[in-house]
């Protein structure tokens, strides 16, 4: 009778274990090649430092980049979508890239002016001040000192899930970002980066 137990306990084991299935990022393609494993079908840290950095790169070895003279050029958030069923913090991939920019020497980023509403409103807070006569006037930011942005950064996160004829499921996160010189309205850079995962249907978040 033990043994008959231990047998059955021991094959289930087995057989569980031999179902359980890798979540692995891929290629995208029809292929399927295996591009090493992911913590989950959805988007984790890694991602979102991955996509940043590939974007980063491409922002700034952007031949546009390479013709900006003179002083800084301010850039403002614009509205980044995120069209996916996920909670998404979306400063987990802006926060890097904005910072890169700010270190290139080339920009420099406003938080007086962002989709939705100022970042940090402090800036107007302030300006509220005037005519309190319990703040000293002369501290008190003065009319015409705000800058104006002369680029937005914007962008969505759309996420695709395809059934494979294996039964699995491929999530496909697209990533775009684009910068808008606001003077003109023109589109002064964008890039688009894919992350592919494979797995189990039960893994999905729909």
């Amino acid at each position: 009778m033990k043994k008959s137990l231990i047998l059955a306990l021991s094959l289930g084991a087995l057989l569980f274990g031999g179902c359980s299935t890798k979540i692995l990022y891929t290629d995208g393609t029809a292929a399927q090649e295996d591009l090493g494993e992911s913590l989950s079908m959805g988007l984790d840290r890694q991602d979102f430092e991955n996509a940043a950095t590939t974007m980063i790169n491409s922002m700034l070895s952007d031949p546009a980049f390479n013709d900006i003279k003179g002083s800084k050029k301010v850039v403002a958030m614009g509205l980044i979508v995120n069209d996916t069923p996920q909670r998404i913090d979306t400063d987990k991939l802006t926060a890097k890239i904005t910072t890169a920019l700010r270190k290139s020497g080339k920009f420099i980023l406003t938080s007086a002016v962002a989709a939705g509403g100022a970042i940090d409103g402090m800036s107007e807070d302030v300006r509220e001040l005037r005519q309190n006569d319990e703040f000293n006037q002369d501290t008190i930011a003065k009319k015409g000192t705000l800058i104006s942005p002369d680029f937005s950064l914007s962008g969505k996160i759309r996420q695709d899930n395809v059934k494979l004829s294996s039964g699995k499921v491929q999530v496909e996160y697209f990533f775009l970002l684009r910068m808008t010189d606001l003077a003109s309205g023109l589109v002064f850079w964008e890039d688009e980066q894919t992350i592919n995962k494979t797995g189990s249907s039960k893994s999905v978040s729909w």
